[in-house]
């Protein structure tokens, strides 16, 4: 039997955790809408949507673990709700939407060290930090990185083309076929692909691994597949377009082939996988016979 004192102790979690989503809910609603609007509007970020559910999902997974946990309030939680204060105060009142979505991560941190406590905060940590996905990325990394993948995206393509004797001139991000010319764009130099399969990869890892080295290999693996995957991508519109038709490089032809790509590379991330737990096991086995 439980007493009531149990009975009450199980139960607080759950109206923290109301409490919680309806505060963040109202003090954020203006910055979801803008979130959302950026999701629609902005395919690189298409993928902000399955965010919040899936770190819903990963918290409610552990609900029985979270129930169980001492709930003991944390001065810590002053410090990041002193840091959230600054940074919502900055976001709101500039209008920068970077500030106000890094602010409500530190709001979640702050108010569930405050409320809840160290252990139950580091409970939950990946589904919080995993809301970093969402957020766009900022414009001076999105620039930094989207020129070096244009570039090298572009030179690895015409390469491959001119290896299946397919001819091709290569001018900056054009792709010169004599019967069409592709044009790498920043849409098309991987960052959106490389955003996704890198958010894949951390999900995985958190979901399949115990080990942090695992997780960590998965997403350095993570990036080279990434990679390949829209350098295949360009590579196959190239060659189809040389042979059959222009028209497959633009349009819905254009987006099929940026899911099928998609496909292929998480199931090379599937393959990351069973790499990982290979090499793994060997080191743990080369661990255990030097330590004979």
């Amino acid at each position: 039997m439980i007493s009531a004192a149990e009975s009450s102790y199980i139960i607080r979690p759950s109206w923290y955790l109301v409490l919680f989503v309806m505060l963040t809910m109202l003090l954020y609603a203006p910055t979801f809408m803008e979130l959302a609007l950026l999701w629609a509007g902005n395919e690189d970020y298409n993928h902000g949507f399955l965010i919040i559910p899936v770190s819903a999902y990963l918290v409610w997974r552990r609900r029985r673990q979270l129930m169980r946990l001492p709930l003991h309030s944390s001065p810590l939680g002053i410090v990041f709700l002193a840091l959230w204060t600054a940074f919502y105060l900055l976001g709101t009142g500039a209008q920068i939407l970077m500030f106000e979505c890094c602010s409500l991560i530190l709001f979640l941190l702050g108010t569930l060290l405050f409320t809840a406590g160290v252990h139950f905060t580091r409970a939950v940590l990946f589904p919080v930090m995993f809301l970093i996905f969402m957020l766009p990325v900022p414009a001076e990394v999105y620039t930094l990185l989207t020129s070096p993948l244009q570039a090298v995206t572009t030179g690895l393509s015409a390469h491959i083309l001119n290896l299946i004797d397919i001819p091709v001139l290569r001018e900056g991000n054009l792709i010169h076929l004599p019967n069409y010319s592709m044009q790498v764009a920043v849409a098309c130099s991987g960052i959106r692909s490389l955003i996704s399969i890198i958010t894949l990869s951390l999900l995985m890892g958190y979901l399949l691994f115990s080990s942090n080295v695992e997780r960590g290999l998965l997403i350095l693996l993570s990036v080279p597949v990434a990679m390949i995957g829209n350098i295949l991508r360009i590579t196959t519109a190239g060659l189809i377009v040389y042979r059959f038709s222009p028209g497959f490089a633009e349009g819905y032809s254009h987006t099929l082939a940026g899911m099928v790509t998609f496909s292929f590379a998480f199931v090379f991330l599937l393959g990351g996988v069973f790499l990982v737990r290979w090499i793994e096991r060997k080191r743990m086995q080369y661990i255990s016979w030097f330590l004979r």
